[in-house]
């Protein structure tokens, strides 16, 4: 699977739309913690000139081009970590995971997953674990991943059950867990 259609999936997921199937421009809750609005999960906090940039293309009109832009930010902002892999599988699911928890939360969540030091940095040690767990066995690896994100949503987001978000979060792991898994 190409980096570009990985970032599609990704844009998918994250999309609201409107009744004619176009990107929107969408207000989050004040409890979300992405700022004041976002489009297609790129938010105003994090990626202000990126959204600012998605949202003139929309209030614009420009549609297609806003799809191409988004499509292409997400591609690029999720590069790191895509090419820490070493398949496609693990480098779907750890784009996704960078997206929603950005590089230092992807790599925590790939080093808890492959039970090396957690620091936040993917050097040699979680390299060289990641491509021995890959060679034996990936989709072992993408169900330790999957839960993996569940332990830092639990303990680094301090998200649970109780969370208006944790169903979202549940669905959104089990797709990207199901894409990284099909064949």
């Amino acid at each position: 699977m190409t980096r570009e259609k990985m970032a599609h999936l990704i844009l998918n997921w994250e999309a609201r739309r409107d009744a004619q199937g176009r990107l929107k421009v969408y207000p989050l809750r004040p409890d979300d913690g992405g700022g004041t609005y976002e489009v297609a999960g790129i938010n105003d906090r994090y990626h202000p000139l990126a959204v600012r940039r998605l949202k003139s293309l929309i209030d614009a009109r420009r549609y297609e081009e806003a799809e191409t832009e988004a499509a292409l930010y997400i591609a690029s902002y999720t590069d790191p970590a895509g090419n820490w892999a070493g398949n496609w599988r693990t480098a779907l699911f750890l784009r996704d995971t960078a997206f929603n928890r950005g590089p230092g939360g992807a790599a925590r969540i790939l080093q808890h997953a492959l039970g090396v030091p957690i620091d936040g940095s993917v050097g040699p040690v979680t390299r060289q674990a990641l491509r021995a767990v890959e060679q034996a066995d990936t989709p072992a690896f993408i169900l330790r991943l999957r839960k993996s994100r569940e332990w830092y949503e639990r303990t680094h987001a301090r998200r649970n059950e109780a969370s208006p978000y944790w169903r979202g979060l549940v669905n959104r792991w089990d797709k990207v867990t199901a894409a990284a898994l099909a064949a």
